[in-house]
C-alpha cells in the first residue's frame, strides 16, 4: 500500500517537474518523509530525480545557459560538504522547519513581484554576476545533500533574471544531472545507501518517466507568465507542507 501511495506522488511530482523544471524534491521529500519516516526516503528521491533529469537533458541539452550552470557547479561543489554534515548531525525537524520558511519568505516576496507587474526590473542575463551564482550553487548544492532539494533556491534565482521559460528548463534541469549524482555519489560513499533503498528508488523510476513523458506536453502548453506563476505557488504550497508536518 505505501508503494502505491508513493507511485501517486512520484507521478504527479514528475509531471510538475518536467513542465516547469522543478518540484518534484520539494512535492516528494516531505511526503516519502511522511510515508516512511527515515532518511532513506531523501536517498530514493535522488535516485529518482537523477534518472529523470537524464531523460529531460535529452530533449533539452543544448539550449541551457553554459555560463550559469559553470558557476552553479562550482558553489555546489563548495556546498556538498557542508550539506553532508548538516543530514548527519542536524535533526530533520529542525532542518525542515528553516528551509520551509526561508522557501516561504521568498516565495510570497516574489509571488508578489509577480502580481504588481514588477518583473520588468529582472537582471538581464549579460549583467549576471557569477559570485552571486556560485553562492546559489552553494546553497543549492548544500540543500542537496542535506535534503535532496537543490531546485528551490536554483530557481528563485533563476526566475529574477530576463530568461525564457525553456532556457530556465534546461539549465536548472541539466544542473540537477550534476546535483543529484555527485550528492547520490556522496551519499553511498560517505553514508551508506541500503539494498532495500536501491530497489524501492529504482522501482518507481518507471512511474516518474511518465511523469516526464506527460510534463513535456504541458509545458509547451504553459506560456511565460503563466510558468513563473506555477513556479511560485508550487514554493509556497511546499513549504505550508512542510510547516504542518512539524
Amino acid at each position: 500500500m505505501d508503494w502505491i501511495f508513493l507511485a501517486i506522488i512520484t507521478l504527479l511530482a514528475a509531471t510538475i517537474q518536467s513542465a516547469t523544471g522543478f518540484g518534484f524534491g520539494l512535492i516528494a521529500v516531505p511526503v516519502f518523509l511522511l510515508i516512511l519516516d527515515s532518511s532513506d526516503a531523501i536517498q530514493m528521491v535522488m535516485m529518482i530525480i537523477l534518472c529523470m533529469s537524464i531523460v529531460d537533458w535529452v530533449k533539452l541539452r543544448g539550449q541551457s545557459s553554459f555560463n550559469i550552470l559553470l558557476w552553479l557547479n562550482v558553489g555546489m561543489l563548495i556546498g556538498f560538504p557542508f550539506g553532508l554534515v548538516i543530514f548527519k548531525t542536524v535533526e530533520l525537524p529542525i532542518l525542515k522547519l528553516i528551509i520551509a520558511v526561508v522557501i516561504l519568505l521568498f516565495s510570497l516576496h516574489n509571488l508578489i513581484r509577480l502580481f504588481k507587474g514588477s518583473l520588468h526590473t529582472e537582471t538581464p542575463a549579460e549583467n549576471i554576476h557569477n559570485w552571486k551564482t556560485a553562492v546559489t550553487g552553494y546553497l543549492s548544492g548544500l540543500m542537496t545533500t542535506c535534503l535532496a532539494m537543490p531546485g528551490p533556491v536554483v530557481m528563485l534565482y533563476l526566475v529574477h533574471l530576463s530568461l525564457d521559460k525553456t532556457i530556465i528548463r534546461a539549465t536548472i534541469l541539466t544542473f540537477f544531472i550534476f546535483a543529484y549524482g555527485g550528492a547520490l555519489l556522496l551519499q553511498s560513499l560517505m553514508v551508506g545507501v541500503s539494498v532495500t533503498t536501491w530497489t524501492s528508488g529504482l522501482s518507481l523510476v518507471p512511474v516518474a518517466l511518465m511523469g516526464v513523458f506527460a510534463g513535456h506536453y504541458l509545458a509547451d502548453k504553459i506560456n511565460q507568465k503563466l510558468f513563473k506563476e506555477i513556479v511560485l505557488v508550487i514554493l509556497i504550497l511546499t513549504a505550508l507542507v512542510m510547516l504542518l508536518q512539524l
